[in-house]
Parts: C-alpha cells; structure tokens; sequence
C-alpha cells in the first residue's frame, strides 16, 4: 500500500513557470516515457539537449533487469548526456531532431541570463569530462560522467526538476517518473 502512494504520488512534477523574463529563452522537458531531458536555447538560437542517468544503463547499455535494479538502490556512475540541435526553438523543430521517443513535451521561457548559466555548468561538465565520452544511438547522445551519483532518489527527473528550479521555476510533487505538467 505504502509503495503504490509512494509511485501514483511521485509519477507527476508540477512546473510552476518562472514570472515573465525581460529577455526570454525557450526551454522544452521532454518526456520520453520513465526519463526525461532539457532542451535549452542558446544566445544564438541554437539548442541543447541534455540528459541525466546512470552511467552502465544509459552510456554502457546495460539495460537489464539487475543493473536497473542497482541503478535505483545503490548510488552509482551518473552520466551527462548531450547533444546540439539546430534553431529554430519552436516544439515542431525539436520533435524533428529528436530520435527517441518523446510522449509529451512541456515548454516554457526563462531569463536567458539564468538559461546562460545553467549551460555553462553542464557545459562545462561535459567537457571537463571528453576523456570518458560515449556516443550511445539508441539515444541519440554523447554522454560523460557526471559527478552527482544517480539514485532512486536523483534520477534524471530529479536532476531535470533540479535544472528547471535554477532556471527560476518552482516544482511540486516529487517527479519520480517523467509525467511532468506545467501549472499557470
């Protein structure tokens, strides 16, 4: 009964928006089923997919049932993953550049000074982390270690929520699965 609260009470996030930014950027949160990941546009319109997840399941493509099992109970290797996409930021174009599934997308606008910081930090993650890239098909990314150990506790929806608060928006519930909503 507990574990059943737990699951229907952390399946959704609810994004409160950041207050109407004087300069604004596009941000979409792709929803691909049980994770999701950030699209971010850049000063110069162009976009940034990025992705949080464990290390063996998303870079190494250990998918199975035990190493799924670990990545939840055990903290382990995260990854950074990545990807450029071309402008325009309008959802059309980023569900076009998109390889994987994608079942619903939220988008929103954040200051583009705040949106310029939060990429740098994953940017700079990622390169201070090239040694160890991967390129993965199934996912259409290039991942790197990430220094946050993934958990049933930070997952990707977690790091995305995470993402999304520095960004200037507010997260109710617990986004345990990547059901996320966007709340006026």
């Amino acid at each position: 009964m507990g574990f059943t609260i737990l699951v229907s009470s952390g399946c959704s996030g609810r994004i409160i928006p950041p207050p109407v930014p004087e300069t604004p950027r596009a941000v979409f949160v792709l929803d691909h089923g049980q994770h999701s990941s950030l699209v971010l546009e850049d000063k110069h319109g162009s976009l940034t997919r990025y992705s949080y997840g464990d290390w063996r399941y998303y870079a190494e493509g250990k998918t199975g049932f035990w190493s799924g099992f670990r990545a939840l109970f055990i903290p382990t290797q995260a990854a950074l993953g990545r990807k450029q996409l071309a402008g325009p930021a309008t959802l059309d174009n980023v569900h076009q550049q998109i390889k994987i599934g994608v079942i619903n997308t939220v988008s929103l606008k954040a200051e583009a000074s705040v949106v310029d910081t939060l990429q740098h930090q994953l940017d700079l993650i990622y390169q201070q982390n090239q040694h160890a890239k991967r390129y993965r098909y199934d996912f259409d990314l290039e991942f790197v270690p990430h220094p946050r150990p993934y958990s049933l506790r930070y997952n990707s929806n977690q790091a995305v929520g995470q993402w999304l608060t520095t960004l200037g928006s507010e997260i109710q519930g617990w986004p345990l699965l990547s059901n996320w909503t966007i709340q006026h």
